[in-house]
């Protein structure tokens, strides 16, 4: 029995011995620090000055405290408008009034916007040119931009006479009334090209036969590779697209309205 039992333990030994043990599992390699770098880009148009024509014929003189009554039967006036042309009467000293025996009528003819060819705005090189302006120069040298123009017409009747006193009319498009460049900002970046190679080989040396196969045996994780690449641009600030474009126009229009009304003399 004791010889049984001996030779049991020299058989079990033996098997242990040369059972192989697998090797360590494999850690994943820490991964590089990725740098990050953000610049900005600046584009700038052309601005003209608002087209203006006004003339005030002498037939009748425009005191202080006279009445103006507004029609707006040619054109579609907001409520917002309406009040601000009607402040900027009373600031001339005019009184309006919806009373049809005001001493004058102000008939706004014309509140037109329509899309015009695109605007080009080109890129202006910065005082310092950073190393990589020359390459984002060439890829990105100009944007192209929805664009506006806005015109307005008005003109005074003398109620009691029909006489036309003044008649006016401007016109801005919406780059020349925005003037503000546009900014976009774009980033060099640096990135992994191989991560999931790497998580992959980690993972199939990591299984129970691949642990057993290289046991005893020097095994490499793969490093991880990286790219430095340009990002898209971003658009940080001024309106470009037809709906950006679009939101100056109630502003267009209070500002061409303001400018004729300054243009009638007052007595």
């Amino acid at each position: 029995m004791r010889f049984i039992v001996v030779s049991l333990f020299i058989l079990l030994s033996a098997g242990c011995a040369i059972t192989k043990q697998p090797a360590e599992p494999l850690a994943l390699p820490l991964k590089p620090t990725l740098k990050s770098e953000t610049y900005q880009l600046e584009y700038k148009t052309e601005h003209a000055s608002p087209k203006v024509k006004s003339v005030q014929l002498p037939a009748h003189k425009v005191t202080r405290g006279q009445t103006v009554r507004i029609t707006t039967d040619k054109a579609s006036v907001t409520d917002t408008l309406l009040k601000q042309i009607t402040q900027a009467l009373n600031d001339k000293g005019l009184e309006v009034t919806n009373n049809k025996s005001s001493d004058y009528t102000l008939a706004i003819h014309q509140l037109d916007l329509a899309f015009t060819d695109d605007t080009k705005y080109a890129l202006t090189q910065p005082e310092n040119p950073y190393p990589l302006f020359a390459k984002v120069a060439q890829q990105y040298p100009t944007q192209q931009c929805a664009t506006i123009l806005a015109q307005v017409s008005m003109r005074i009747t003398h109620r009691a006479s029909g006489d036309v006193v003044w008649f006016a009319k401007s016109s801005i498009d919406s780059a020349s009334f925005h003037r503000e460049p546009l900014l976009f900002s774009f980033a060099q970046e640096q990135k992994i090209t191989n991560e999931l190679e790497v998580a992959t080989f980690v993972h199939q040396q990591n299984t129970e036969q691949a642990r057993i196969a290289r046991a005893g045996k020097e095994v490499t994780v793969p490093p991880f590779k990286t790219i430095t690449k340009l990002s898209s641009l971003t658009k940080l600030q001024g309106p470009c697209t037809r709906t950006e474009v679009s939101a100056l126009t109630p502003m267009m229009q209070y500002y061409l309205s303001s400018i004729l009304i300054d243009k009638i003399k007052v007595q």
